[in-house]
């Protein structure tokens, strides 16, 4: 099956291949000359995400300074 680049670089697949994969925003893509695959990304859940910073020892607080420290205005 083919597909199409666009002048902008984005792929152009036909539905046949998208539908089982729908669900999916992101793709993880290995590029082996001259192959290429797209795979759909795990996407880990917001309370996957919480535990790792709890078990990070990262709290709340940690990351709202980490915030205001990003958002900062510069000198």
């Amino acid at each position: 099956m083919q597909v199409k680049i666009t002048p902008s670089n984005q792929i152009m697949s036909p539905d046949k291949i998208v539908s089982p994969v729908e669900t999916a925003e992101h793709f993880d893509i290995e590029a082996d000359s001259p192959t290429t695959v797209l795979a759909p990304a795990l996407a880990q859940s917001v309370e996957a995400v919480r535990d790792k910073l709890i078990a990070s020892g990262i709290s709340e607080k940690d990351v709202a300074d980490a915030c205001a420290w990003a958002r900062r205005p510069k000198e």
